[in-house]
């Protein structure tokens, strides 16, 4: 499931020292990954055809939850600030922003840019955007990132002021990552969903559903020299040797995702250009029903904690590949700590009397619902049942396809399942839709008004010390009543031919197909 998703970083003005030095440790690190792509001279033109790991469900950036649908979207439509790869907020629709008070903010507009439907770009639209994500009509699933807009001022075209109902620290954030500025003619007259129209330097051209989407060079991109393709073809092919063979036969230029056992091999083969970081990725956990028997039950929720040995889940699901998973953010993020979380190593005969506290002294049987599209998470189910064997818990798998997956997942129609958080920088972003009591995308049906109380006083302020102590005391109180339980963090790869150039890997995760090319 995607949300980012979604500041922690204050453009033009001095960043506090932790922050200053994660964004130049990340920019290091990446820097290493990506030289080799970035060396070459990028031509203009040509058609590249990139491999995702799935369909998207639409592409509509205010309704659509899943991941591949943001990769081609965010090609489609512009925000207002973006992140780039060293962690920095920078300019997109926006030329400049400024926070005139706690709870004003003003973004300058650039002048020249133009939506796909022959509509000029101004404030107008940065409004329409915001109010329409915040209509409940809508049921957008980031309507809680955007939830302390007060109101938008476009009097005037050039500039769009923000009015929030109280200070809040995630907001450049969730703007930079899942704020794409849409529309109104466009989204009232058309089909957002299936053919959509920004500013962006891609215009889209043809869904062929179950194969393809192709999108082309939008002319009148407001970037001088951007995007540099005539054409992007996004191809959906599941993540195996298939994906290989192809890019191998030339049959694919880039690709998103590279089968796990195959990392260490595919890193140094001199075919291609690798890209990771070890920064910018997706947390993926298994989420617990605590709406339905047993996972009501705390004690058993708990019980499934101390018996998950997240090493095994790393070497066996994931290759060795990512980090142990223990939180929303990786251990690189300078909001991460893990020192209070509950259940960080295994403790079988804590669990066991936990299950028999609760109940069950001779153990119970559940049903994980497996995703088949994506074998990390279904390996990880696999792994779980073996885990849970050693406290008499008998799990059973059900492997379903993703759109039976998501369903079962949204309407709460599952007992446990694996799944992933894309984008997620602040840690807002995470505990306010997945966690909070109501949160759009709270599958597991968990209700804490004492954590609530926590989320929305950490988001409210603009200390991020004070920040990071409450984000301490939310992941030890998560971590206990263990609605949902960390398995891994997953870090991308990426795979492309060697004349492919200017790809990297950003913390909002989205391709940036615009500064790709074919090398000279």
């Amino acid at each position: 499931m995607p949300i980012r998703e979604p500041g922690h970083l204050r453009p033009h003005r001095a960043m506090r020292l932790s922050k200053a030095v994660a964004a130049t440790a990340f920019s290091l690190i990446l820097a290493s990954f990506s030289a080799v792509a970035s060396a070459q001279t990028i031509k203009d033109g040509g058609d590249l055809r990139a491999a995702l790991t799935g369909e998207p469900d639409v592409l509509d950036p205010a309704t659509s939850t899943i991941y591949t649908g943001a990769q081609v979207y965010e090609g489609i439509f512009s925000k207002l600030i973006d992140i780039d790869a060293a962690g920095q907020f920078v300019p997109d629709l926006a030329t400049a922003w400024t926070q005139t008070d706690p709870t004003t903010w003003t973004f300058k507009l650039v002048p020249n840019a133009t939506f796909h439907n022959g509509e000029a770009f101004t404030s107008a639209d940065v409004k329409y955007t915001f109010e329409r994500i915040l209509d409940p009509k809508t049921a957008s699933a980031y309507a809680g990132l955007y939830a302390q807009i007060a109101s938008v001022d476009a009097s005037d075209p050039t500039v769009a002021v923000f009015h929030l109902k109280s200070p809040f620290g995630p907001f450049l954030t969730n703007l930079a990552t899942n704020g794409e500025i849409v529309n109104q003619l466009a989204i009232e007259s058309g089909d957002p969903a299936r053919t959509p129209i920004g500013t962006g330097p891609f215009e889209f051209v043809e869904w062929v559903q179950g194969d393809h989407i192709t999108v082309k060079k939008n002319p009148t991109y407001f970037k001088a020299g951007l995007p540099h393709l005539d054409t992007v073809t996004f191809k959906f092919l599941p993540v195996d040797q298939s994906r290989i063979d192809a890019l191998s036969a030339g049959e694919l230029d880039w690709m998103d995702a590279v089968p796990l056992q195959q990392v260490a091999s595919l890193a140094t083969d001199e075919r291609f250009t690798y890209l990771t970081s070890p920064i910018a990725g997706i947390p993926d956990f298994l989420t617990l029903n605590t709406r339905v028997p047993p996972f009501d039950n705390v004690k058993v929720r708990q019980a499934i904690a101390l018996a998950i040995n997240r090493d095994d889940i790393r070497n066996v699901a994931y290759m060795g590949t990512g980090e142990l998973g223990l939180a929303e953010v990786p251990t690189g993020s300078a909001w991460y700590d893990a020192s209070g979380v509950f259940g960080a190593t295994p403790d079988i005969a804590a669990a066991k009397q936990l299950l028999a506290d609760a109940g069950y002294p001779d153990g119970l049987s559940i049903e994980y619902l497996g995703l088949s599209q994506y074998p990390e998470l279904l390996k990880t189910g696999q792994v779980v049942r073996e885990q849970l064997k050693q406290i008499g818990v008998d799990m059973t798998i059900k492997a379903v396809d993703v759109s039976v997956w998501y369903d079962a997942f949204v309407s709460g129609n599952f007992q446990i399942t694996s799944a992933y958080q894309e984008r997620t920088i602040d840690p807002d972003t995470f505990y306010s839709l997945v966690l909070r009591s109501g949160g759009p995308i709270n599958t597991s049906g968990y209700t804490n008004p004492a954590v609530d109380a926590l989320i929305d006083q950490a988001a409210a302020s603009a200390d991020d010390a004070a920040r990071m102590e409450l984000y301490k005391q939310i992941r030890a109180a998560i971590s206990t009543d263990a609605p949902l339980i960390f398995t891994h963090y997953e870090t991308l790869n990426y795979l492309m031919n060697k004349n492919v150039s200017g790809s990297a890997i950003t913390p909002t995760l989205s391709l940036h197909m615009e500064n790709i090319g074919f090398a000279e």
